[in-house]
């Protein structure tokens, strides 16, 4: 559905969507057939550790709810700026972090380290997205419920 907004909202742009599963890749395409078939979007098999795409193919970069599942997040940071073109910008969306202040925060503390899934806080998301080559790297973050995001440019 992700894709199915943004490319509502690039209506002269190229949207692309990678996912490991094949099952959601092929919900993907079907959600978004129109827009496939019209070559204004795609969607690929694939990994964070491998993005299927030339050097310096995006505008712009988005993660949304996936950051937590990566294997290494900054060799998954690289291989982001690396299909970055000069100037471009990613921004991470997550639900949770360290600073979120959901009065069920506890729960979801205790789900997320059962997953398997680290929290991180704003300064560490500064610091990972500088470390893989990022600058200007902001973390902003809702008061409310939930929502963060995590900025950085090639």
């Amino acid at each position: 559905m992700a894709i199915k907004r943004m490319a509502e909202i690039a209506i002269d742009g190229f949207v692309a969507g990678v996912d490991p599963s094949e099952i959601m890749v092929q919900q993907a395409l079907r959600c978004n057939a129109a827009t496939v078939q019209a070559r204004r979007v795609t969607v690929k098999p694939g990994s964070i550790s491998a993005l299927p795409y030339k050097d310096e193919s995006f505008d712009r970069v988005c993660a949304i709810e996936s950051f937590y599942f990566w294997p290494d997040p900054i060799a998954g940071l690289k291989e982001v700026h690396r299909v970055l073109r000069p100037g471009g910008r990613l921004v991470i969306a997550l639900e949770w972090s360290k600073e979120m202040r959901n009065p069920k925060r506890q729960v979801i503390r205790l789900l997320a380290a059962k997953m398997g899934c680290p929290l991180y806080s704003g300064a560490e998301m500064i610091e990972i997205l500088t470390a893989a080559g990022f600058r200007q790297a902001q973390f902003q973050f809702n008061p409310g419920p939930s929502w963060f995001g995590a900025i950085g440019l090639k």
